[in-house]
């Protein structure tokens, strides 16, 4: 299984093996199905995820023939269905269809996180003002926490990424300088060296970059940005917490203003489910 957020690929819970079927025993059955306090299909679904994540099964892998895994966990058709049902809502699998097909696991990254989560804040009333409140709160935690130098790999792609972001501003080319600025804040979550500050912090930055991104960020906020990113970088890779920090709730709180600005009125709309 994939653990994984946008457009990053370090930290990936896979193998490095090519994809492959499993075998009947692949699938354990270390569930007590005689309690039934949860759904069959639930606890079904909950062991076959914990099977993925422990064999490090990579995107691509085929996972056992419905017979086999009917065999297998001693469950009706009905409850296996609805179980696969579940992981394929969750992304985690896709069930290809035809001769040699079934149940196969998918790449699981925080927009799918991402996507999960708008269904609850939709019916919660959760505005773009809240997204950006939560994005001031969380960002700057991650910055210092990146600045205590956890995730050396994170430091460098984040190096390399603003420094190819000052290039890509210089030489006018705005489709890249655009592309780095939003992977520079992917970078910063993933050198906070916490899963779930990572997973969270770039789920937010996903629903930011999917609805807004394109319409507030503009030319004449590149130099600004620019320069906030590479005072954040200095910061962390000297290891000066508290500044990161600090240059961080003051970035988003431009993000705020340039959003606010750009969209009257936007940040009072409802995030919708999509």
């Amino acid at each position: 299984m994939v653990k994984q957020a946008a457009k990053r690929t370090p930290r990936k819970a896979t193998t490095g093996r090519s994809p492959a079927p499993t075998t009947p025993d692949d699938l354990s059955r270390d569930e007590d199905f005689s309690e039934r306090g949860d759904k069959i299909s639930e606890i079904i679904a909950r062991q076959i995820v914990r099977d993925i994540a422990r064999r490090n099964l990579q995107p691509g892998t085929t996972l056992p023939a419905e017979s086999v895994m009917l065999q297998r966990f001693r469950v009706g058709r009905a409850s296996l269905r609805e179980a696969l049902r579940i992981l394929e809502v969750y992304g985690l699998i896709a069930i290809r269809p035809g001769p040699g097909g079934g149940p196969v696991v998918q790449a699981v990254t925080s927009r799918q996180f991402a996507r999960t989560s708008t269904f609850y804040f939709h019916l919660h009333g959760a505005t773009f003002g809240d997204l950006l409140d939560a994005r001031r709160a969380i960002e700057p935690m991650m910055a210092r926490l990146a600045a205590g130098g956890r995730d050396q790999g994170g430091l460098d792609r984040l190096g390399r990424d603003v420094a190819a972001a000052r290039a890509a501003m210089e030489a006018g080319d705005e489709d890249t300088w655009r592309r780095l600025t939003s992977e520079f804040h992917v970078e910063v979550a993933g050198a906070s060296g916490n899963h779930i500050l990572d997973l969270f912090g770039q789920s937010l930055k996903d629903l930011y970059s999917e609805r807004l991104e394109s319409r507030v960020i503009g030319r004449g906020d590149a130099k600004r940005v620019q320069k906030e990113h590479e005072a954040i970088h200095k910061a962390i890779v000297e290891g000066r917490a508290a500044q990161a920090e600090r240059l961080m709730a003051d970035h988003m709180a431009t993000f705020t203003s340039i959003t606010s600005k750009a969209i009257p009125g936007l940040l009072d709309d409802v995030l919708d489910w999509r």
